[in-house]
Protein backbone atom coordinates (compact mmCIF):
# COMPACT_ATOMS: atom_id res chain seq x y z
CA UNK A 1 0.00 0.00 0.00
CA UNK A 2 2.95 2.33 1.18
CA UNK A 3 4.66 1.63 -2.15
CA UNK A 4 1.50 2.37 -4.27
CA UNK A 5 0.88 5.51 -2.62
CA UNK A 6 4.53 6.68 -3.33
CA UNK A 7 4.20 5.72 -7.11
CA UNK A 8 1.40 7.84 -7.18
CA UNK A 9 2.37 10.96 -5.23
CA UNK A 10 5.91 10.84 -7.92
CA UNK A 11 3.43 10.35 -11.16
CA UNK A 12 1.79 13.51 -9.29
CA UNK A 13 5.08 15.62 -8.84
CA UNK A 14 6.06 14.63 -12.27
CA UNK A 15 2.87 15.82 -13.87
CA UNK A 16 2.55 18.86 -12.15
CA UNK A 17 6.39 19.59 -13.45
CA UNK A 18 5.19 19.11 -16.82
CA UNK A 19 2.31 21.40 -16.40
CA UNK A 20 4.18 23.99 -14.75
CA UNK A 21 6.90 24.56 -17.39
CA UNK A 22 7.76 28.00 -17.22
CA UNK A 23 8.18 30.60 -20.45
CA UNK A 24 9.71 33.58 -19.53
CA UNK A 25 8.70 36.43 -21.73
CA UNK A 26 10.04 39.96 -21.65
CA UNK A 27 9.53 43.27 -23.71
CA UNK A 28 9.61 46.90 -23.58
CA UNK A 29 6.31 47.47 -21.68
CA UNK A 30 5.84 51.22 -22.92
CA UNK A 31 4.51 50.58 -26.65
CA UNK A 32 1.14 50.55 -26.71
CA UNK A 33 -1.14 49.59 -28.31
CA UNK A 34 1.06 46.45 -28.46
CA UNK A 35 2.08 46.19 -24.45
CA UNK A 36 2.16 48.49 -21.59
CA UNK A 37 1.76 48.20 -17.81
CA UNK A 38 -1.62 50.31 -16.97
CA UNK A 39 -1.23 50.74 -13.53
CA UNK A 40 2.61 51.03 -13.45
CA UNK A 41 2.29 47.61 -10.76
CA UNK A 42 2.86 44.79 -13.45
CA UNK A 43 -0.59 44.83 -14.62
CA UNK A 44 0.06 44.48 -18.44
CA UNK A 45 -1.79 45.37 -21.27
CA UNK A 46 -2.03 44.93 -25.30
CA UNK A 47 -1.90 42.70 -28.20
CA UNK A 48 1.43 41.03 -27.90
CA UNK A 49 0.34 40.39 -24.16
CA UNK A 50 -3.23 38.76 -25.26
CA UNK A 51 -0.70 37.32 -27.96
CA UNK A 52 1.72 35.66 -25.55
CA UNK A 53 -1.06 33.97 -23.61
CA UNK A 54 -2.48 32.46 -26.44
CA UNK A 55 0.88 31.20 -27.20
CA UNK A 56 1.47 30.31 -23.91
CA UNK A 57 -2.00 28.03 -23.64
CA UNK A 58 -1.41 26.66 -26.55
CA UNK A 59 1.95 25.33 -26.01
CA UNK A 60 0.82 24.34 -22.76
CA UNK A 61 3.11 26.03 -20.66
CA UNK A 62 3.07 28.54 -17.62
CA UNK A 63 3.67 32.42 -18.98
CA UNK A 64 5.98 34.73 -17.04
CA UNK A 65 6.34 38.15 -18.56
CA UNK A 66 9.22 40.20 -17.88
CA UNK A 67 8.95 44.11 -18.00
CA UNK A 68 12.66 45.10 -19.13
CA UNK A 69 14.05 48.27 -21.11
CA UNK A 70 14.06 47.92 -25.12
CA UNK A 71 18.01 48.39 -25.31
CA UNK A 72 18.77 45.44 -22.81
CA UNK A 73 16.31 42.95 -24.43
CA UNK A 74 18.83 40.96 -26.68
CA UNK A 75 21.84 41.08 -24.33
CA UNK A 76 19.40 39.85 -21.88
CA UNK A 77 17.83 36.98 -23.96
CA UNK A 78 21.31 35.72 -24.71
CA UNK A 79 22.79 35.83 -21.14
CA UNK A 80 19.68 33.58 -20.44
CA UNK A 81 17.61 36.38 -18.46
CA UNK A 82 14.56 35.16 -20.83
CA UNK A 83 13.32 32.87 -23.24
CA UNK A 84 11.56 34.55 -25.61
CA UNK A 85 10.97 38.25 -26.82
CA UNK A 86 7.75 39.25 -27.80
CA UNK A 87 8.08 43.30 -27.95
CA UNK A 88 7.24 44.34 -31.26
CA UNK A 89 10.57 43.64 -32.65
CA UNK A 90 11.19 44.16 -36.67
CA UNK A 91 12.96 41.23 -38.12
CA UNK A 92 16.24 42.72 -39.73
CA UNK A 93 18.97 40.97 -41.23
CA UNK A 94 21.47 42.50 -38.55
CA UNK A 95 19.26 41.33 -35.70
CA UNK A 96 19.07 37.95 -36.83
CA UNK A 97 23.05 37.58 -37.16
CA UNK A 98 22.45 37.96 -33.35
CA UNK A 99 19.06 35.93 -32.47
CA UNK A 100 16.24 34.01 -34.33
CA UNK A 101 12.80 34.79 -34.56
CA UNK A 102 9.30 32.55 -35.49
CA UNK A 103 7.25 33.20 -38.19
CA UNK A 104 5.82 36.36 -38.31
CA UNK A 105 2.73 37.18 -36.18
CA UNK A 106 2.24 41.37 -37.67
CA UNK A 107 2.74 43.19 -40.38
CA UNK A 108 3.04 47.10 -39.67
CA UNK A 109 5.02 50.29 -41.05
CA UNK A 110 6.99 53.20 -40.11
CA UNK A 111 5.23 56.76 -40.43
CA UNK A 112 6.75 60.44 -39.18
CA UNK A 113 4.50 62.83 -36.50
CA UNK A 114 5.10 66.34 -35.73
CA UNK A 115 3.40 68.83 -34.02
CA UNK A 116 0.02 69.69 -35.72
CA UNK A 117 0.68 73.13 -36.77
CA UNK A 118 3.90 72.21 -38.33
CA UNK A 119 3.18 71.88 -42.24
CA UNK A 120 6.94 72.09 -43.56
CA UNK A 121 7.07 68.03 -43.06
CA UNK A 122 5.31 66.32 -45.59
CA UNK A 123 8.34 63.97 -47.00
CA UNK A 124 11.31 61.84 -45.99
CA UNK A 125 12.60 64.82 -47.87
CA UNK A 126 11.30 67.10 -45.83
CA UNK A 127 13.22 65.92 -42.63
CA UNK A 128 16.76 67.15 -44.11
CA UNK A 129 18.12 69.83 -41.81
CA UNK A 130 15.65 69.03 -38.73
CA UNK A 131 16.29 66.85 -35.60
CA UNK A 132 14.14 63.96 -35.36
CA UNK A 133 13.31 62.09 -32.44
CA UNK A 134 13.61 58.16 -32.04
CA UNK A 135 13.64 55.23 -29.57
CA UNK A 136 16.86 53.78 -29.04
CA UNK A 137 17.93 50.98 -31.01
CA UNK A 138 14.25 50.77 -33.12
CA UNK A 139 13.71 50.28 -36.76
CA UNK A 140 12.92 54.08 -36.13
CA UNK A 141 16.86 54.92 -34.93
CA UNK A 142 17.73 52.61 -38.13
CA UNK A 143 16.27 54.38 -40.85
CA UNK A 144 16.83 57.94 -39.16
CA UNK A 145 20.50 56.76 -39.65
CA UNK A 146 20.20 56.42 -43.21
CA UNK A 147 18.51 59.52 -44.19
CA UNK A 148 21.02 62.03 -45.09
CA UNK A 149 20.72 65.31 -44.23
CA UNK A 150 19.36 65.38 -40.89
CA UNK A 151 20.47 67.80 -38.24
CA UNK A 152 20.40 65.30 -35.45
CA UNK A 153 18.97 62.27 -33.61
CA UNK A 154 17.95 62.53 -30.57
CA UNK A 155 17.57 58.64 -28.87
CA UNK A 156 15.19 58.13 -26.21
CA UNK A 157 14.74 54.90 -23.92
CA UNK A 158 11.10 54.60 -24.93
CA UNK A 159 8.70 55.85 -27.42
CA UNK A 160 6.32 57.94 -25.42
CA UNK A 161 9.94 59.66 -24.46
CA UNK A 162 10.24 60.02 -27.97
CA UNK A 163 6.96 62.00 -28.57
CA UNK A 164 7.15 64.02 -25.91
CA UNK A 165 10.61 65.60 -27.28
CA UNK A 166 8.32 66.43 -30.34
CA UNK A 167 5.42 68.41 -28.08
CA UNK A 168 8.09 70.19 -26.25
CA UNK A 169 9.55 71.49 -29.10
CA UNK A 170 13.08 69.59 -28.71
CA UNK A 171 12.61 67.63 -32.49
CA UNK A 172 10.90 68.42 -35.31
CA UNK A 173 9.63 65.15 -35.67
CA UNK A 174 9.81 61.22 -35.02
CA UNK A 175 10.08 58.33 -36.61
CA UNK A 176 7.76 55.24 -35.22
CA UNK A 177 5.57 52.20 -35.69
CA UNK A 178 2.32 53.40 -37.29
CA UNK A 179 -0.04 51.86 -34.48
CA UNK A 180 2.23 52.85 -31.42
CA UNK A 181 2.17 56.87 -32.52
CA UNK A 182 -1.32 56.58 -33.93
CA UNK A 183 -2.51 55.20 -30.66
CA UNK A 184 -0.49 57.69 -29.09
CA UNK A 185 -1.90 60.58 -30.98
CA UNK A 186 -5.77 59.35 -30.63
CA UNK A 187 -4.90 59.48 -26.65
CA UNK A 188 -3.28 62.54 -26.79
CA UNK A 189 -4.04 64.62 -29.78
CA UNK A 190 -1.07 66.97 -29.30
CA UNK A 191 0.86 65.00 -32.38
CA UNK A 192 -0.29 64.35 -35.76
CA UNK A 193 0.64 61.73 -38.83
CA UNK A 194 3.43 64.39 -41.24
CA UNK A 195 4.28 61.50 -43.47
CA UNK A 196 2.25 58.03 -43.33
CA UNK A 197 3.58 54.38 -43.17
CA UNK A 198 6.21 54.00 -45.51
CA UNK A 199 8.31 50.80 -44.78
CA UNK A 200 6.95 47.19 -44.27
CA UNK A 201 7.86 45.77 -41.25
CA UNK A 202 6.85 42.62 -40.21
CA UNK A 203 7.66 41.47 -36.12
CA UNK A 204 8.42 38.01 -34.97
CA UNK A 205 9.14 36.16 -31.45
CA UNK A 206 12.80 36.19 -30.48
CA UNK A 207 14.63 33.38 -29.18
CA UNK A 208 17.96 32.88 -28.22
CA UNK A 209 20.20 31.66 -31.50
CA UNK A 210 19.99 28.09 -32.31
CA UNK A 211 17.09 27.28 -30.13
CA UNK A 212 15.16 25.46 -32.92
CA UNK A 213 13.22 23.55 -30.41
CA UNK A 214 11.50 26.31 -28.84
CA UNK A 215 11.23 27.59 -32.47
CA UNK A 216 9.54 25.08 -33.77
CA UNK A 217 6.85 24.82 -30.88
CA UNK A 218 6.12 29.02 -31.04
CA UNK A 219 5.37 28.19 -35.17
CA UNK A 220 3.41 24.93 -34.25
CA UNK A 221 1.45 27.37 -32.15
CA UNK A 222 1.13 30.58 -33.95
CA UNK A 223 0.36 27.82 -37.09
CA UNK A 224 -2.52 26.63 -34.98
CA UNK A 225 -3.91 30.63 -33.94
CA UNK A 226 -3.92 31.42 -37.12
CA UNK A 227 -5.55 28.49 -38.24
CA UNK A 228 -8.54 28.57 -35.77
CA UNK A 229 -9.15 32.61 -35.62
CA UNK A 230 -7.54 33.47 -32.61
CA UNK A 231 -4.97 35.42 -34.16
CA UNK A 232 -7.50 37.46 -36.19
CA UNK A 233 -9.50 37.97 -32.80
CA UNK A 234 -6.51 39.66 -31.24
CA UNK A 235 -5.77 41.99 -33.89
CA UNK A 236 -9.20 43.12 -34.33
CA UNK A 237 -9.42 43.49 -30.48
CA UNK A 238 -6.54 46.05 -30.51
CA UNK A 239 -6.59 47.32 -34.29
CA UNK A 240 -10.31 47.25 -36.01
CA UNK A 241 -11.41 50.57 -36.51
Amino acid sequence: MKKSILVVLMALVLTIGVLAEEWVVAGDYTFPPFTWDETGKGDYKGYEIDLSRALAKEMGVELKLTNAAWSGLIPGLNNGNYDSLITAMTITEERQLAVDFSDPYIKVGLLVVTKPNNNTINSLEDLKGKKVAVQIGSTGDLTASDLSGLKQILRYDTAPEAFQAVINGIADASIMDGPVARDFIRQQPLLKVAVPEFTEEIYGVVVRKGNKELINKINGALKVLKENGTLDKIYSDWFAE
